[in-house]
């Protein structure tokens, strides 16, 4: 993959106790002007676990690759015969709502730069905790790196732009829980437009009937039951459609809009296809 990197093995078995593997560890990354790994002859499932937990690059014989730095997360499957089998193009699961949050925030906010991990969580209201369990999400699907300046460790997209949006996208998800209609009043339009309405802002789209907004599942709106489908016409068309979604998009939000990937998310799989039109449009388009 055109990167270099070092990787170290071991003369005489090393006991792998984890302290002393992760003080090495930061001793020759602090010295290397490349990334670092370690290689094993054999590991126990133990011993790999550590290593990972502590973001430990490393090589296991052939059977065991973890290469954060380049992406990888690979582990040969030991499996009797199934009914189902194993896809080549198979990927990880889908990211948590949360960290799909997070990796939004990395996305827009931190973009070329890098940010430690406290002051991530501080700006997003978050425990150091929570965001150490965003980062292995992402950097297991190989969507940032982690690194150690000094006594901080520092996080960073792997990549930029477009190509950090399109190699997120099997890991991504619509934010959308559920939706509400709900007669119009003044705080439905405080809140971001959503759907075809914030599609319409960016494209030739024309804008729909039925006004749409999201707020997150602790919004006030988000608890209102709405009106029943079967009441819809007593009113005459004047009503606002309501996407309550999994996180929020406040802090999101682009131009009283909702941001361009969790639009494009909500939208994917609609059948209309002057809307699959504009969000093409919509993704040439952003200056990303």
């Amino acid at each position: 993959m055109d990167q270099r990197f070092l990787l170290i093995s071991f003369v005489d078995k090393s006991e792998l106790r984890k302290d002393a593997l992760i003080k090495l560890f930061d001793k020759l990354e602090s010295t290397s002007s490349i990334p670092v790994a370690f290689a094993f002859e054999t590991l126990s499932d133990f011993q790999r676990k550590n290593l990972i937990e502590a973001n430990i690059p490393f090589v296991a014989a052939s059977s065991i690759f973890y290469l954060p730095f380049l992406g990888i997360a690979y582990r040969k499957r030991k499996y009797a015969a199934s009914p189902k089998p194993l896809e080549g193009s198979e990927v990880l699961p889908k990211l948590t709502s949360a960290a799909q949050a997070f990796f939004l925030f990395l996305m827009y906010k931190v973009k070329n730069s890098q940010i430690s991990k406290s002051e991530a969580a501080r700006k997003n209201g978050l425990t150091p905790m929570s965001v150490s369990r965003y980062c292995k999400e992402l950097s297991d699907r190989g969507l940032i790196q982690e690194f150690k300046v000094g006594n901080t460790v520092q996080i960073r997209c792997s990549e930029s732009g477009r190509a950090l949006f399109d190699k997120a996208l099997p890991y991504l998800d619509s934010p959308v829980k559920k939706e509400i209609i709900l007669l119009p009043s003044k705080a439905f339009d405080k809140l971001p437009k959503a759907g075809e309405s914030a599609l319409s802002q960016v494209t030739m789209l024309a804008p729909p009937k039925t006004e749409v907004a999201a707020c997150g599942p602790h919004a006030a709106l988000a608890k209102g039951k709405g009106i029943d489908k079967e009441s819809y016409g007593f009113f005459n068309d004047n009503y606002v459609e309501l996407q309550v979604w999994k996180y929020d998009p406040q802090p999101l939000m682009q131009n009283n809009r909702i941001d361009t990937v969790s639009l494009y998310m909500s939208l994917k799989d609609s059948p209309n296809e002057r809307v699959q039109a504009s969000l093409k449009e919509m993704l040439d388009k952003e200056q990303w």
